[in-house]
């Protein structure tokens, strides 16, 4: 089991602002600043501004421009921005799962992948259909690692680049959304949103009974294509492959380490104990029980016989 720390201080120095933008939402005596990162649940949060403000955006969802054109966040100093906003919140994922995820949506069942593709596709010079994962990752999401960077897809962006060097003081992770939204929205509100996930890439999907890691694109397009079939990520992943997301996403697995603090951590051990003091129990002391040594005898006290 491992605890969630509540607060998490990003001190991170990239220009996120062409990218990254950041929200405030407001909603019956509840307001939240909000960093928006892509494939981490970022379509439940339009849905949710859709029905915060009704009628601001046309269509069934807004698109990001509008969400940019009423509630982002500019113009605001990290200082100024964490003495003003009390709730600030963002959602993080493990990377390798976010990357698989990518893959799914946007290479297999194209899901509004039209940028994504034709960026692809001018990277590695060939159809992104051919690609296997392996392939998507080695010839592309590797360029994250390099001064090419910007030709990746923001889909792909690790998440701390997304983040402001504020303090966080509500983190949550992607499986856990829904209560954690809960603790901050009305029950119904959040029943409407986030009770179920509004894009994920398995919804209405079977599991695939078969998928090799040599397997092109192609092929599992043409399953979804037939019966909604798709691969999972232990299909896919190989030993090469994952070692290599974890190089390339070094900084989020640090930043989830930082959130995700081992039980043991709080725990007092002998080198963190202040000098000179000393609780562990002595062993016997000339024969006498380490319990009587310390004056501490529990033991009960055999009846004595009348005489």
């Amino acid at each position: 089991m491992r605890f969630l720390r509540v607060i998490y201080k990003s001190n991170n120095p990239i220009n996120k602002t062409n990218f990254s933008p950041d929200f405030f939402f407001e909603a019956e005596d509840v307001s939240f600043f909000f960093t928006y990162i892509r494939k981490n649940a970022s379509t439940s949060f339009k849905k949710l501004f859709q029905l915060l403000y009704p009628g601001a955006c046309s269509g069934d969802l807004p698109s990001i421009h509008c969400l940019i054109k009423h509630a982002q966040v500019k113009e605001l100093t990290p200082e100024e921005i964490d003495k003003r906003f009390s709730t600030k919140l963002f959602v993080y994922r493990d990377p390798v799962d976010r990357v698989f995820s990518t893959y799914k949506n946007k290479v297999i069942q194209q899901d509004g992948a039209e940028d994504l593709l034709r960026r692809l596709e001018k990277v590695v010079g060939r159809d992104p259909a051919l690609l296997t994962f392996d392939e998507f990752v080695q010839e592309y999401v590797v360029l994250l690692k390099t001064e090419r960077w910007e030709e990746v897809d923001g889909h792909l962006y690790p998440q701390v680049w997304h983040l402001l060097p504020i303090t966080y003081n509500k983190v949550i992770r992607m499986d856990n959304v829904y209560h954690e939204m809960c603790e901050l929205l009305p029950a119904e509100l959040c029943d409407r949103v986030f009770k179920e996930p509004t894009n994920s890439t398995t919804k209405g999907s079977v599991p695939l009974a078969w998928a090799d890691p040599d397997c092109p694109a192609i092929y599992f397009r043409k399953k979804y294509a037939r019966g909604k079939l798709l691969p999972s990520l232990s299909q896919l992943l190989t030993p090469a492959t994952e070692a290599r997301l974890r190089e390339v996403y070094a900084d989020d697995y640090r930043m989830i380490e930082e959130i995700e603090v081992e039980p043991d951590s709080f725990m007092l051990t002998e080198s963190s104990q202040p000098a000179g003091l000393n609780f562990s129990i002595p062993a016997a002391v000339n024969g006498v029980a380490p319990e009587c040594a310390l004056g501490l005898d529990f033991s009960l006290l055999e009846k004595r016989s009348r005489g």
